[in-house]
Order: structure tokens, then C-alpha cells, then sequence
């Protein structure tokens, strides 16, 4: 039998401060139980607080009962005959939300995952001789679609449009078609894409843009995403949003022309080899939605309670995202378990997640989050840093 030396990787991981665990977790909007406490989590995605809605939760399971046409799981892929009409009737609603918010016909395509749809769209679409430009920090999904790609890839510096500008200027004669690819609101520095000068950089060189809105669904645009309120969503050939984040569901789904769909339908392999979603699932997604929709005011809230903490600890927040950065991964650890002590989980990132000497700990903040938690763990946490940890 081969023996493989993991336990001295693993040892490595350990002393490089790189070492991850998986823990037991029961989470209902802001609060999390872990071995038997409850704290105050700054963890999760659940921006709009929706986990914890138990009303709504009823309240679906209420119409359920009425529908005797409703399935907890599928078995198979949806090709293969498990397409349930939950699928067609999301995607049908969410394409009528887009397709009227920028008066362009729009279609949608519901995904297992953010992975998949990231990983898997991009091979789909961009063959070999085209060219695939993405922002440097995008998500590790989009970077796994550029290894699987049979078309050329780089990466441009971060956010860095005017680099972007010069690639294609100097290269874009060298290619048939050209994918931007990038994030709206990027997952670890909570900092936002310049949607009208990627449109401006689309335009100039005939590329088609890619838009991962994981992180912004359900937060801007009332509930649409970042392009959707840049006004300029009709000018995005695809917007990739995931459903377990703001709107707490699983999957995630692409919102493109009915071109792109049927492309994506056709060759798009995390599509096509994947059993499909539970369609009870998909349900309640599209019930989600649609209260999301009209959600202003734990927007407003959120954007409120954001702001506050940036305010508070002097840290760059942009968004519901707000990094703090303390440079060493053993430092990030130690920090994050005298807050876990203080009774808030504000995890570490560090490598490979974030580039090396950048490990921080990541607020990730909620509508269900009161400002006096808020202030309460910007509190602790200025307390800790002016005590030197």
C-alpha cells in the first residue's frame, strides 16, 4: 500500500498558521451555538437576515400544503427528465425581474452552486483562440474556470481598469472573442466593481462581460444586484447570482440572452452532469424572491450598521463586507479567538484565500444585526489591537 506523507503537509499547515477545522454550527440569523454557546456571528451571508425569518418559513410551508405536487429531492440531472416546473418557474420569474429592469429579453439558468455556475460557464462559452481577462481577486470558481477553459487567460490587477485597457489595447487583435470576467462586490475586501468603466472597456473592444453578483444579489438594484442599480444591466452580457447568500437557499443562477442560455444548456458540463437541485428547494428560492423585491429597509439597515462599524474601527468598508487586515496568519488566528471569547466569530482568512502578508479577519455583517452588537464587537476589537494582539 503507498503510504502519502499528509500528516507532514498537515503539520505544516498547522505551524504556518494555514490550518482549518470543520465545527458544528446551528446559525439562525445573527447568532450561532458552537459546542453548546451562542454567539454573535459576523461569519455568514445571510445579509438580509432571512434564515431567521421562522414566519416566512411557515408561511411557505403553509402553501405547500395546499400543492400536492412538490418534491423534496431530484433524481437526476435535468436533462435526463427531472425537470421539475419549480425550475421553470423560477427562472421564468427571475428572467421577467431582469429582462423588465433593463427592457431587454433576458433568460435565466438555475445552477447547483456558485462553483458550478462560475466553473463551468466560462469553458462552456469561450473556445480556443478567444481570450479570457479576469480581475485578479475573483472568486476561486472563476480561477478554476480559467484552468478548465480551452481559451487563453491572464488576470489584470484589481480593479485596475485603466491595466484592463492596455491588455486589450496591446492583445485584443490577437483573439476571435474576448470574456471579461469579474466580481460585483469581491468577498474579501468588500470593495466594488466600476460597473459603468467595465461597461466603458466592454464597449471599446467588443468583449463580453461576465458578472459574479454572489455578493450582491438581494443588496442593490432593490434586490437585482449592482448592475441592475448602475442602471447598465442591459449592457451585461451575463450576471452570475448565487441564492445561498442574501436570499438563504441553495443554488445560485445566470441571467443572459436566450443565446447564451441555450449554449450553456448545450455544453455547459456543470449543468449537464449534475443532478439537478431539490425542487423544493427552487420553490423556496422563488418565494424568497419575491420578498426580496421589496426588502428596502434591511437594506437600508444594513448599509447603516456597515457603515457604522467601518466607522467605528477605522477599517476600508465599502459594502456589507468589511475586512480587517492585520497582515500575519498567526496574528489573524489569535485575534479572531480572543474576539470568539469576547463572544463574536469573526473568522481568519488567510492564504491561500488572500494573497500572503494581507490575513484578516472578515466581518461579514446582516440586517439581523442590531447597532448595538455592532458597536459592542467593533468595541472588542479595538480593545484588542490597542492591547497589542
Amino acid at each position: 500500500m503507498t503510504m502519502f506523507d499528509f500528516e507532514k503537509t498537515l503539520q505544516t499547515f498547522k505551524d504556518g498558521g494555514a490550518y482549518r477545522t470543520v465545527c458544528r454550527a446551528d446559525v439562525s440569523g445573527s447568532r450561532i451555538t458552537l459546542d453548546g454557546r451562542n454567539y454573535t456571528s459576523f461569519a455568514g451571508n445571510d445579509y438580509l437576515g432571512i434564515s431567521g425569518r421562522t414566519d416566512w418559513q411557515r408561511e411557505f410551508l403553509f402553501r405547500l400544503a395546499d400543492s400536492p405536487q412538490y418534491q423534496m429531492g431530484s433524481l437526476s440531472s435535468r436533462l435526463l427528465g427531472c425537470n421539475s416546473s419549480a425550475f421553470a418557474d423560477f427562472e421564468d420569474f427571475a428572467a421577467n425581474c431582469y429582462s423588465r429592469q433593463c427592457s431587454a429579453e433576458k433568460k435565466c439558468l438555475l445552477f447547483n452552486c456558485g462553483y458550478h455556475a462560475n466553473s463551468g460557464i466560462i469553458p462552456a462559452l469561450a473556445r480556443k483562440g478567444d481570450l479570457v481577462v479576469a480581475d485578479k481577486l475573483s472568486h476561486a470558481s472563476l480561477i478554476d474556470a480559467l484552468r478548465l477553459t480551452e481559451a487563453q487567460w491572464l488576470r489584470f490587477p484589481h480593479n485596475d481598469f485603466d491595466r484592463l485597457d492596455e491588455i486589450l489595447r496591446r492583445r485584443r487583435g490577437e483573439f476571435g472573442n474576448v470574456f471579461i470576467a469579474t466580481e460585483a462586490v469581491f468577498s474579501m475586501d468588500g470593495d466594488l466593481c466600476d460597473i459603468p468603466r467595465l461597461v466603458e472597456i466592454g464597449k471599446k473592444y467588443g468583449a463580453f462581460l461576465y458578472v459574479d453578483e454572489a455578493h450582491s444579489f438581494g443588496l442593490y438594484g432593490g434586490g437585482l444586484g449592482l448592475c441592475a442599480q448602475s442602471g447598465l444591466l442591459g449592457e451585461i452580457d451575463l450576471v452570475m447570482c448565487t441564492l445561498g447568500k442574501a436570499a438563504a437557499s441553495e443554488g445560485a443562477f445566470a441571467v443572459c440572452s436566450p443565446e447564451t442560455r441555450e449554449m450553456l444548456v448545450n455544453k455547459c458540463r456543470t449543468f449537464i452532469f449534475s443532478t439537478a437541485l431539490s425542487p423544493i428547494g427552487a420553490r423556496w428560492s422563488k418565494f424568497v424572491f419575491e420578498k426580496i423585491l421589496s426588502m428596502d429597509a434591511e437594506r437600508e439597515h444594513l448599509r447603516n450598521i456597515s457603515r457604522l462599524f467601518a466607522e467605528k474601527t477605522g477599517a476600508a468598508g465599502m459594502s456589507q463586507i468589511v475586512p480587517v487586515v492585520v497582515g500575519d496568519e498567526n496574528r489573524a488566528v489569535k485575534l479572531a479567538e480572543h474576539m470568539r471569547e469576547a463572544g463574536f466569530i469573526s473568522p481568519a482568512i488567510r492564504p491561500p484565500t488572500v494573497p500572503k502578508n494581507s490575513s484578516r479577519l472578515r466581518f461579514s455583517f446582516s440586517a439581523a444585526h442590531t447597532a448595538g452588537e455592532v458597536l459592542a464587537a467593533a468595541q472588542t476589537l479595538e480593545n484588542a489591537l490597542k492591547g497589542g494582539l
